[in-house]
């Protein structure tokens, strides 16, 4: 029986994943599907962050099944518990889409603060007035960093060469001050990090201590007229909490690229929040990411069928 690789995400280009895996000497076929899969064959189930409800029955059903694959930073939607129990593989995507995220993220901030949003809406409701959503100068704004990994590395570059000052603030940064310091990065705490901040960007997974991270009370410490970005994930900030802020005017804006439920219904309230910037979990896609992802598949089916390690473990075998 032919092995076959199953690949639950449209992003990821079939004819580049089994190139790739033929180029690493393995044969097996590529099966783009929608549904879960069953049955004997299936030795490696690449799953996009979309595909939510992959339940422990759902590998169970898979024999043969060696790598189950998170094709994105993030795998809270895989059934890590089961698979580890099973004996599985068990990898998320890395190193992928640092400067992607960064440059959304970035651009998401300085369409905040210049308020191209607004004023675009503005324009297009047949209005021409700049005091509708005055836009503020970009170097001097202080923009706040909640975790401090590559991409927010990236990112407080970016907003270094157009000005902006650049606090930090998360886990394991207490020793890096000096170092920070030295790259013009401010370390600060938390508290302080909400009331300093006039662009706060939330930069950490979605673990029981970070959901609803950003809830009233944070909130309601974030500097009057600041602005919220969060590009990581949705159940970091407490939308209901969010929304009454925006149209409180405490926060002048918000740009979000993550949801608690993505898509969002139709007649879902977070699509009529005032001043809200929503893009569809747009912030790690270009072309060239989507082929970096085949890549990094395709080399971790490799490794697992032949005795090797697969990079970005999540959890393994020998766990």
């Amino acid at each position: 029986m032919t092995d076959r690789v199953v690949v639950l995400d449209g992003f990821i280009p079939a004819e580049v994943l089994s190139d790739s895996l033929a180029a690493a000497g393995i044969s097996a076929e590529v099966i783009h599907q929608s549904e879960f899969p069953s049955g004997p064959g299936v030795v490696a189930l690449l799953v996009g962050p979309e595909n939510t409800g992959l339940e422990p029955r759902h590998l169970s059903a898979l024999p043969d099944l060696r790598l189950l694959s998170a094709t994105s930073a993030g795998y809270d939607h895989l059934p890590v518990s089961a698979a580890h129990e099973r004996g599985l593989w068990v990898t998320r995507a890395v190193d992928y889409c640092t400067e992607e995220v960064a440059d959304h993220a970035f651009a998401l901030a300085l369409g905040l603060i210049r308020s191209t949003h607004t004023l675009d809406g503005s324009v297009r409701a047949g209005g021409w007035d700049v005091t509708a959503a005055p836009p503020r100068r970009i170097a001097g704004t202080v923009l706040g960093l909640y975790g401090f990994g590559r991409i927010a590395g990236a990112l407080a570059v970016r907003a270094r060469t157009v000005g902006m000052t650049v606090l930090v603030s998360g886990r394991g940064l207490s020793d890096r001050t000096a170092e920070l310091a030295a790259d013009g990065i401010e370390v600060v705490g938390f508290e302080e990090l909400l009331r300093r901040s006039d662009v706060l960007s939330l930069h950490v997974p979605l673990t029981p201590e970070t959901q609803g991270l950003i809830d009233e009370r944070a909130l309601a410490t974030m500097r009057r007229g600041g602005y919220l970005v969060n590009v990581s994930r949705g159940g970091l900030v407490d939308h209901d909490a969010l929304g009454a802020t925006l149209r409180s005017g405490h926060l002048a804006g918000a740009a979000v690229d993550v949801l608690p439920n993505e898509p969002p219904a139709q007649d879902d309230p977070i699509l009529h929040i005032p001043n809200l910037v929503i893009t569809p979990h747009a912030a790690w896609y270009s072309p060239q990411v989507a082929r970096t992802l085949a890549e990094q598949s395709a080399r971790n089916v490799a490794a697992v069928l032949t005795g090797a390690s697969p990079v970005g473990v999540v959890a393994s075998p020998g766990m």
